[in-house]
């Protein structure tokens, strides 16, 4: 109470308490939150539901005397162990908070307790503000005082989100544990404690090793309180883990993972109960043709019960709009949604971030490399990094464009260090992959330590669709960063509208280095290892297969739409080598899928191009071969490379000095073969010609200076003239680099 007293003493704050109270109704009035009224979800035409969500969806409610102790005590050691001292807020806690959280450097611990966050579940939306904190504290002191402690724990895990579908604390016991609340050990009870802080860095399907600290963590503070002994304890921690989820309650038929999706998105911004008991209007931006087009694509590949599993998420580049997405298979057999949960190696299909962050430095896709095994010293004799190409295969001299559409690793490797693993790690950011991961050259390969998902690669391949501009919706709906469109208007039951999700866009990438990674991207999906990708209609993409063939991946889009697909196991790393006789690639099975959908999504859609922006050609200039710098007309090798415009080279070569040379007999020789000497030579030359209609117009009749003559390289110019008239013939053109 001293707390509340001294926060109130504030001028500031007790303004801002008085506003919010205005706007608050009283706790007094429970009725105001226990009339529940069915949340309803719409397609994107705004007028087909695809779902309905009400307080008994996957939800059944326990009382006090239904919740084992163990349980109560579990969730109070790790979520607010001076639960039964406070008054709703606990200073003691925030302050111990704030000085983990400063120890650590960064967020480990948090201040709010219990009744806090049932408060926010139940009454307040989760915007991260200072008001709705303030909302919280009020709300949890009043509470405090008209409920029993016992009352208010019980709600909370009554609403709570435990993840894999599961609301509320007994559909989490039947999900997890395939059992009801009464049965769950000690051991299961910590695990379920550890799930509402974060369902997915805590799940034991998905990353068990993290899910087995946080509950072991548990266990160690129920020992010390002296809630188990030390046999409990031994005994608890050695318990195995769940390896999958149990299937429990009714199963949505239309688009379940997308509906998961949006349900997700509504409980962290507006919490649980007004979310299923406060008869919400959700207009989505899911076109059920499209999601037909993408369950049926995926169906039809994986069509037998041992294949692989799959997700598809599938936007529009200009306004973010997520028009289809697949999570798994079956959402009956497997909850986890892969297209959005799902963190995994891309291989290859990461590229094209440092294929844009070569162009963004001037590097052009005609520039040459060696395709050959490399090896790379990251700083000391023991960290050598080598590089093979997949089934050893080479091609020598070939320029980036090449190297792209035959996804040469050898070469993106030498680029990736060209370039710097943190730029490319910021482009990718930039571009739209929220996860962070970290910065090493092995990233050009797609070797991630924390992976993507297919909506991140999705949204940043939009990015380049979009012509350089990342486009997300203007509502952060779970508090995590900007994300793709799938909530387009969100309203009560009166019509009054909460929120309204409009596209934003920013530029992040040039538009001239935008399509030009669309047009190498372009060729890799008609030729190359693009075989399934090629629509017929200007399309780009990228393929990713990561090591022992775990993860495979194809992205890919076209200028109306953007999809990208992945295939492979999702509890497990599991090799697709022999899956069915086919050796499992991003180029196979995820690009078959991918044309199928595109077809089906884009019929009746006009074929278009990528927009191309003005200034956008690239120049040629002649470069030195050993020394990169514009080429002397003396230097011994020279070719014609292509440069972006702002990044044409200005610096002559200083690494070879003029020489003399002496004037040969070109008389009677063919032009093209003189013309060859004389750019041996290092020597400019001008054409002249004779008008001589007696002899073919490319034979040289004549020259100055004789043969013979000593002549200075940068000095002299010499001419040689042809029997034709003006006009006839011309100098062969300088050899540009091979593509």
């Amino acid at each position: 109470m001293a707390f509340i007293v001294t926060l109130l003493a504030s001028p500031l704050i007790s303004h801002a308490v008085s506003a919010i109270n205005e706007r608050l109704p009283s706790l007094n009035r429970e009725e105001e939150y226990h009339a529940p009224d069915s949340t309803l979800i719409f397609d994107s035409t705004g007028t087909t539901v695809i779902a309905v969500l009400n307080s008994g969806e996957e939800r059944m409610v326990l009382t006090p005397q239904q919740i084992p102790e163990k349980m109560k005590q579990a969730i109070i050691a790790i979520e607010d162990d001076r639960f039964y001292e406070h008054s709703g807020i606990d200073p003691v806690g925030m302050a111990r908070a704030v000085f983990a959280n400063f120890t650590e450097g960064k967020l480990v611990e948090g201040g709010s307790t219990i009744t806090q966050q049932y408060i926010k579940n139940a009454y307040v939306s989760s915007e991260p503000s200072m008001q709705r904190k303030l909302k919280e504290a009020l709300y949890a002191y009043e509470l405090e005082q008209r409920w029993t402690k016992d009352r208010i724990l019980t709600d909370y895990l009554n609403t709570i989100y435990f993840g894999n579908g599961a609301y509320g604390l007994q559909v989490a016991s039947f999900t997890f544990f395939n059992k009801p609340a009464s049965g769950l050990s000690s051991a299961e009870c910590a695990l379920l404690a550890a799930l509402p802080k974060s369902p997915l860095d805590y799940s034991p399907f998905t990353n068990p090793d993290g899910a087995r600290e946080r509950r072991n963590l548990i266990l160690a503070k129920m020992l010390k309180h002296g809630w188990i002994d030390r046999d409990e304890f031994d005994q608890a921690i050695e318990t195995p883990l769940p390896e999958k989820p149990s299937r429990f309650g009714p199963e949505s038929t239309m688009a379940p993972y997308f509906v998961e999706y949006i349900k997700q998105q509504l409980v962290a911004r507006y919490g649980a109960r007004l979310t299923f008991e406060g008869g919400l209007r959700v207009y989505t931006t899911l076109d059920l043709g499209k999601q037909a087009a993408a369950e049926k694509a995926v169906a039809s590949v994986l069509d037998q019960p041992t294949d692989p599993s799959a997700a598809l998420v599938s936007l529009e580049p200009g306004t973010s709009y997520v028009r289809a997405m697949v999570g798994g298979r079956s959402f009956a057999e497997q909850k986890f949604n892969a297209a959005t949960q799902g963190h995994r190696q891309p291989g290859s299909a990461f590229k094209p971030f440092v294929l844009a962050t070569a162009m963004n430095k001037g590097i052009s896709p005609g520039t040459t490399f060696v395709s050959e095994p490399k090896r790379f010293n990251l700083g000391s004799e023991t960290a050598v990094w080598s590089v093979a190409n997949f089934d050893s295969l080479y091609l020598g001299k070939i320029s980036l464009e090449k190297a792209t559409v035959y996804s040469d690793n050898a070469v993106y490797a030498e680029l990736m260090m060209k370039v710097g693993a943190g730029d490319v790690a910021d482009m990718a950011h930039k571009a739209g992959i929220n996860t962070t991961f970290s910065a090493q050259p092995a990233i050009a390969l797609g070797g991630l330590d924390n992976g993507v998902s297919p909506m991140e690669l999705a949204s940043s391949y939009g990015t380049f669709a979009a012509g350089g501009s990342k486009v997300t919706g203007s509502v952060d709906f779970d508090g995590g960063g900007a994300d793709p469109v799938t909530i387009l208007k969100v309203s009560n039951s009166h019509g009054i509208v909460l929120d309204e999700n409009k596209p934003a866009a920013a530029a992040v990438l040039d538009p001239v280095i935008a399509y030009h990674v669309n047009s190498v991207l372009k060729k890799t999906a008609t030729s190359g290892l693009g075989r399934w990708s090629n629509l017929g209609r200007p399309s780009a993409g990228k393929s990713g297969t990561t090591e022992d063939h775990v993860d495979a991946w194809y992205s890919g889009y076209t200028p109306e739409l953007v999809t990208t697909v992945w295939i492979g196991y999702p509890e497990q790393r599991q090799p697709m080598t022999d899956i069915r006789g086919v050796r499992v690639t991003g180029g196979s099975w995820p690009a078959q899928i991918w044309h199928l959908y595109m077809e089906e999504a884009l019929a009746g859609t006009a074929a278009s191009d990528f927009t191309k922006p003005p200034n956008s050609e690239l120049a040629n200039v002649q470069i030195c071969v050993d020394s990169g710098m514009v080429a002397q007309v003396w230097c011994p090798k020279k070719e014609v490379r292509s440069f972006f415009p702002n990044h044409l080279p200005h610096e002559k070569c200083n690494l070879h000095q003029p020489g003399e040379v002496t004037m040969p007999n070109f008389k009677g020789m063919k032009l093209a073969d003189a013309w060859k000497v004389i750019q041996g030579m290092g020597i400019e030359a001008d054409l002249r010609f004779a008008s001589d209609s007696s002899k073919p117009a490319y034979l040289i009749v004549d020259q100055t200076p004789v043969a013979g003559t000593k002549l200075m390289q940068g000095r002299d110019r010499i001419a040689v003239i042809v029997a034709g008239p003006p006009g006839s013939v011309q100098p062969p053109e300088a050899e540009t680099e091979s593509l």
